[in-house]
């Protein structure tokens, strides 16, 4: 019992992502800094529900979403991921860059269309340090405190795992 009760009140990056027209990606992403999970020597960030992860791409100097069954194609080069930030974006950069680049225009890959489209608007929501939360806690209960940062929001918040 003690190991998991210092596993819920462990905190972790978190980074929540909008505006996507596939709507696994608008959700929280959390960070998984295990080395065998690095992608181009980077932390990469998986979403609760373990469809999609973040990982930073050095060949288009963007971050990207890719589905996690990719994950192996993606950190050996060979897959692009499903969506794209602005070229030079950092995901915990500050400033008036992360201003700039955090929610104008993330490309993300049109399967009907078969082209990459900008969806105006997409990109880093809010940005963070999140924490399990008890499995014993009603579902309706959420985030605890958020506070403005650089005009992101970054928030301290619990998630639910996927089983």
């Amino acid at each position: 019992a003690g190991k998991d009760a210092k596993d819920a009140m462990a905190t972790f990056r978190g980074v929540k992502m909008n505006g996507f027209q596939n709507r696994a990606l608008n959700a929280l992403f959390v960070e998984n800094d295990d080395p065998e999970f690095q992608v181009n020597d980077r932390e990469t960030y998986f979403s609760s529900c373990g469809d999609y992860f973040l990982y930073r791409s050095a060949s288009t100097n963007t971050w990207g979403a890719a589905k996690t069954k990719r994950f192996k194609q993606v950190k050996e080069g060979l897959s692009n991921g499903v969506a794209h930030s602005p070229e030079g974006f950092e995901i915990w950069q500050t400033g008036s860059v992360m201003l700039s680049h955090a929610k104008k225009g993330w490309r993300e890959w049109d399967a009907e269309d078969t082209k990459w489209v900008t969806r105006a608007g997409a990109g880093v929501e809010s940005r963070g340090k999140v924490r399990r939360r008890p499995a014993a806690y009603d579902r309706e209960e959420r985030a605890v405190q958020t506070e403005p940062w650089q005009g992101i929001t970054q928030a301290t918040q619990t998630w639910d795992v996927a089983s």
